[in-house]
């Protein structure tokens, strides 16, 4: 690993005509590392990645991609993408796929070398429109490293794919890491997204509201999980437990809270047993939901103040 910025975004904004998409945005990414970038439909991602691709134009602002612009020919050469776009000629088999995407390459990586990564040997000759979901993705993700980039863009990599499957593509991807590539990767799967990046981005309406590695996004939130065994129902609970929002599901219960000794304290009180008790920190999933749902009310705290103000101005 070393300390050589591979991505500088500057002041970053874009529109969709009078839309604006993404908010002065300001981050660099290193090499040899793994970065997530995290957010519901409609946060930004997909633009974001566009602009850093140079697929599209930034309203304001700057990107460098390795020392050039973004899109740039020298950029191109040294980026590999595997987005969730389109399709592939149908008639042409896996290493055809391969030697023709290699072929624009100055220095590609060698076809035998992509097979073993994407695991792909077994079906070099199989036409695209005869493999399944998963295998499609395996032949996008070895498209995406033919060219051996010094940066990988993975849009939902492993999409499709069966438990082995995904974890030999993790492995793959810990070894561009390791070979001092970077990664950015974007995905829906909180455990994914746990397991390999180094770096999280949390993104909300244009925004970066949180970065930090996925424990220190937990640890900062100082949320907790608990849980236990309850033959009561939801609504008896948050009867006796009113100051927590739970759920109950096949006889048990669970909330999250940032003081759970005072929470089991109260509980006790109530009378209740707290069978199969555990207390543990909150999963990435719940501090993502709150980290979006404390963006959500600032966001709307903010526009009901400035209507409020706009409204004093008015009447004045």
């Amino acid at each position: 690993m070393t300390n050589l910025t591979v991505v500088s975004v500057k002041n970053l904004h874009h529109s969709y005509g009078e839309k604006s998409v993404l908010k002065g945005l300001d981050f660099s990414l290193q090499a040899g590392r793994v970065y997530g970038f995290l957010g519901a439909n409609g946060a930004g991602k997909t633009t974001l990645i566009n602009l850093l691709l140079g697929r599209l134009k930034a309203s304001q602002g700057s990107i460098e991609v390795l020392g050039n612009k973004a899109g740039s020919a020298a950029a191109k050469a040294k980026v590999g993408a595997m987005l969730q776009i389109g399709s592939l000629p149908a008639n042409l088999t896996v290493i055809e796929q391969l030697n023709l995407f290699a072929s624009y390459y100055k220095s590609p990586m060698s076809v035998s070398k992509a097979l073993r990564l994407s695991d792909l040997n077994a079906h070099e000759n199989t036409q695209f429109s005869k493999l399944s979901g998963g295998l499609k993705q395996r032949l996008l993700f070895a498209i995406a490293i033919i060219g051996d980039p010094q940066l990988v863009f993975l849009d939902e990599p492993s999409l499709a794919m069966d438990v082995n499957a995904r974890q030999q593509m993790w492995q793959t991807i810990r070894q561009l890491k390791a070979q001092g590539k970077t990664v950015v990767l974007t995905t829906h799967y909180m455990e994914e997204a746990e397991a390999l990046s180094d770096e999280l981005f949390i993104l909300h309406k244009g925004k970066i509201v949180a970065q930090s590695s996925p424990s220190e996004l937990s640890h900062s939130m100082q949320m907790s999980e608990v849980s236990f065994a309850s033959d009561l129902s939801e609504e008896a609970i948050t009867a006796l437990l009113p100051d927590w929002q739970w759920q109950v599901v096949a006889g048990k219960a669970t909330t999250q809270c940032k003081a759970p000794s005072m929470l089991l304290k109260q509980a006790f009180a109530q009378g209740l047993s707290c069978d199969l008790l555990s207390v543990k920190p909150s999963s990435l999933e719940q501090t993502f939901i709150s980290l979006t749902e404390t963006a959500e009310h600032e966001d709307t705290t903010s526009a009901n103040s400035t209507s409020d103000k706009s409204a004093k101005e008015q009447a004045a």
